[in-house]
């Protein structure tokens, strides 16, 4: 069968309602754009960037110990661990449920 004869088809058997709207699937198909853009391409950038700063926090550790030992305060371990966190938090949301009040009826 053709797909403009079963277009037809469709649309004449919901015109005498022999079938419901509530039958057709509309929810998904509209939601399609959403799952599509958040797995394409947000969830590889998350995974991307979680990468690239586990390995700076790895590179930062023996700086560190290397600048403690010369005498110096600065480090560069406490901003990547922050930004780790952030990142791994998807941009401090999850800190940010966690952390809002409850509210009493």
């Amino acid at each position: 069968m053709r797909p403009t004869m079963m277009m037809r088809r469709l649309v004449n058997d919901l015109a005498r309602g022999r079938i419901q709207l509530a039958l057709i699937p509309v929810a998904p198909i509209l939601l399609l754009p959403f799952i599509i853009v958040g797995f394409v391409i947000g969830f590889p950038l998350w995974v991307v960037s979680m990468a690239v700063l586990g390995l700076l926090r790895l590179i930062a550790w023996p700086i560190d110990k290397g600048l403690a030992a010369a005498g110096s305060s600065f480090q560069f371990g406490p901003y990547l661990r922050r930004a780790f966190n952030w990142v791994k938090t998807f941009g401090g949301l999850a800190g940010r449920l966690e952390k809002r009040p409850e509210r009493r009826a």
